[in-house]
């Protein structure tokens, strides 16, 4: 497994992975009939990114993308300390600690950059795998939206935001 930054050249296998994971779990606040990202607004996403100082980092098996991370830093002058992640592995690679490089990286790459100070991250309350494995790497839980997320049955999830201080 290699990890690497992402180029526009990777847009589309980034997009696979988001629809993928996006029509399969409830982990993701985006349901598949609100998604309407194409090949060409991802790419412009990787490159924008880039541009206002944020990171997208792709794993790969070979040849092929099975995992994302993109980190995007705050351009609000007193927000511009922090910035936050969302990640996507695709459902075969899953709990082979591939999520854990690519936060390992986002960590190193953020020491070497100007100014940040805080990575953030919003999860589900339910996606109890998740929320283990940023308490081991260090988030730390800062606070809720209860009742946050309302999924199809009529259940609830809460917003659980964490932290890392770098």
């Amino acid at each position: 497994m290699f990890i690497r930054e992402a180029t526009e050249k990777d847009a589309e296998g980034i997009l696979y992975i988001r629809k993928s994971i996006i029509s399969q779990n409830e982990f993701f606040l985006v349901t598949s009939e609100e998604f309407h990202v194409d090949i060409e607004m991802q790419r412009k996403k990787i490159i924008t990114n880039s541009q206002q100082g944020g990171v997208t980092f792709v794993a790969e098996d070979g040849e092929r993308i099975v995992g994302f991370l993109v980190f995007t830093r705050n351009s609000m002058k007193r927000l511009n300390h922090t910035g936050s992640f969302g990640i996507g592995i695709l459902d075969n690679y899953r709990n082979q600690g591939i999520g854990t490089k690519m936060l390992l990286q986002l960590i190193d790459w953020s020491k070497t950059q100007d100014g940040i100070e805080k990575i953030c991250l919003g999860v589900l309350s339910t996606n109890e795998r998740a929320i283990n494995v940023y308490e081991k790497i260090g988030f730390k839980e800062e606070g809720r939206e209860k009742r946050q997320i309302k999924f199809k049955n009529g259940q609830y999830a809460d917003n659980v935001m964490m932290a890392l201080y770098l």
